[in-house]
């Protein structure tokens, strides 16, 4: 069975550094090692806490909060490390 953040991503760049990009420009359209688009968006949550969204054809697919980032499933046991990797490499 998966657990919330199984599994670790090596990724060059922090949580923040992740956020404070995208938040610069907006978001940015991505793809994934195996060639799947996405996008990628910073945002705040209602209690203030920051949060990466991860879209495929405009439906959210995966969050990734700060506790999450640098681990390939995250706390809802969803996958993102794929996702994580190909923010890290663009920034």
């Amino acid at each position: 069975m998966i657990e919330p953040h199984q599994d670790d991503v090596r990724l060059s760049h922090s949580f923040d550094d992740a956020w404070t990009y995208l938040q610069k420009i907006d978001g940015v359209d991505l793809l994934t090692s195996v060639g799947t688009q996405f996008m990628a968006i910073s945002d705040t949550t209602k209690d203030s806490r920051h949060v990466i969204r991860f879209f495929q054809k405009g439906k959210e697919y995966g969050r990734a909060y700060q506790c999450c980032w640098g681990h390939y499933y995250n706390c809802n046991r969803t996958r993102i490390g794929m996702y994580e990797k190909a923010l890290d490499k663009s920034i």
